[in-house]
């Protein structure tokens, strides 16, 4: 189970219900293990009733102003950051078996280790994109991807899947939540690890991860559509940038 932090239910998606904005101020408050987001005084709390707490005062900051954006209603949708606290503290330690199951299958399906063979336009297009950052993983992480050359699949290498669920179970809950966002969003467990590095920038990690996309939207041409399904996914690809740089 990869979590998606997901915004909180309360009945939002069923009946239209949307939390109102009653508070005047945001502030940012030290907390037991951090700092928490206070509105008028009060403490935010998770989806579980936890309150909010992060791990520094920069994180706890860009979470803050998230709230402090907020006009009449609360649209969580709008607040990823937000969002990957309450993973983190609500779902990143009991789900942890699951996580890692999870980093497994996607690193057996890893985007980038199954180049196109045609046309050439796009086998150029993905070699640049993507043959870098798996020759990164094997320098900096110790982690090797296999690129699949064939149609006949082949698994990778049992260290190389070992490698990242070491790397993920290793992780404080607050990289590990903005890891299990960013693999599936990205389809890559290399990209997502290479946007926590700081070797890929949100923008970039997210049009190495869409190649072959854009390589058939310029030849067959896009749609409204794919077009606002594509911005919502760079903006929150960006968003996870934002966090990974504030955790370091």
């Amino acid at each position: 189970m990869t979590y998606k932090a997901e915004a909180p239910s309360k009945r939002t998606d069923q009946v239209g219900h949307k939390p109102k904005r009653f508070w005047t101020t945001v502030e940012i408050a030290a907390a037991p293990g951090g700092y928490g987001v206070n509105l008028d005084g009060r403490p935010v709390k998770t989806p579980l009733g936890q309150v909010l707490v992060l791990p520094n005062f920069a994180l706890a900051a860009l979470v803050g102003r998230e709230w402090e954006a907020v006009e009449d209603y609360v649209e969580f949708t709008s607040m990823p950051l937000t969002r990957l606290g309450f993973a983190a503290m609500d779902h990143m330690e009991t789900g942890l078996d699951a996580a890692l199951a999870e980093a497994a299958r996607f690193s057996e399906t890893d985007l980038v280790c199954y180049p196109a063979d045609y046309p050439q336009a796009l086998i150029e297009r993905e070699a640049a994109a993507w043959q870098p950052v798996v020759a990164w993983s094997k320098v900096e992480l110790g982690l090797e991807f296999v690129q699949q050359k064939t149609l006949i699949h082949q698994p990778q290498p049992a260290a190389t899947i070992e490698g990242v669920q070491s790397l993920i179970s290793n992780a404080d809950v607050y990289t590990r939540a903005g890891l299990l966002v960013a693999i599936p969003l990205l389809g890559s467990v290399v990209l997502a690890l290479a946007l926590w590095k700081g070797r890929l920038t949100g923008e970039a990690a997210f049009e190495a991860s869409r190649v072959g996309e854009a390589f058939q939207m310029e030849t067959w041409g896009d749609d409204a559509e794919a077009v606002q399904r594509a911005a919502n996914q760079k903006t929150q690809a960006q968003s996870l940038e934002a966090w990974f740089k504030a955790l370091v």
